[in-house]
């Protein structure tokens, strides 16, 4: 089920999407793609490892790992300071969750307010709250890479999926630094070739 209400939780891996209102774009510019990677840096990392992404004109994907308790308690420990986080926390069984939604929903208002501003428009970007779908099966997960990673191909932008720059597929084959763990997603598909293998063969998942 994918459901803005699904609460995001440490340790979970989460698909998590969003397409642009209407008709139109997210990315039209290179500087719109990596301001978007930079902000990713800037409000996800702190609480998520990414294990792939895939941005395209008018739409994005991210596939991604809540990191653990410990490590979120930590990060919001020194964005709160200690004293007002345990408070915080005590108030509000869901304080942890809340907060790393936050975290999200923080990169997608600023990237509204950047795209908003350049192009000198107002209103809504996104066509509505960022999506959510848990991931519990590591089948699923890998189809579900190989799915975004492919979504370039099916909207007509390339022919090969490592073509696509804007994308962590490209990254895998690389070995300059990168957002992702690569060395972990590799050994998920049992290794690079089976990895590019499996990209090879086109995956069909329905996404709401």
């Amino acid at each position: 089920m994918s459901d803005v209400q699904v609460q995001l939780q440490p340790g979970g891996y989460y698909h998590i999407y969003n397409h642009a209102v209407g008709t139109d774009k997210l990315f039209e510019k290179e500087k719109d793609y990596l301001y978007f990677l930079s902000k990713l840096k800037t409000h996800v990392l702190p609480v998520s490892e990414i294990i792939s992404y895939c941005l395209i004109p008018n739409h994005f994907h991210l596939v991604v790992r809540i990191k653990s308790f410990a490590e979120v308690e930590e990060f919001l420990k020194n964005k709160f300071g200690e004293e007002k986080f345990k408070k915080k926390k005590t108030a509000d069984s869901y304080f942890l969750s809340q907060q790393i939604s936050k975290q999200y929903s923080n990169l997608f208002n600023t990237f509204s307010k950047h795209i908003n501003f350049w192009k000198g428009r107002t209103g809504t970007l996104f066509k509505r709250n960022f999506r959510r779908k848990e991931i519990q099966d590591m089948a699923y997960l890998l189809r579900l890479i190989s799915y975004i990673h492919q979504n370039p191909i099916d909207a007509g932008l390339v022919s090969q999926a490592q073509q696509w720059k804007y994308s962590s597929y490209a990254a895998l084959l690389s070995d300059k630094p990168t957002l992702i763990p690569r060395k972990e997603i590799i050994d998920l598909f049992g290794g690079l070739e089976n990895l590019k293998y499996f990209h090879l063969k086109r995956t069909e998942i329905q996404i709401d």
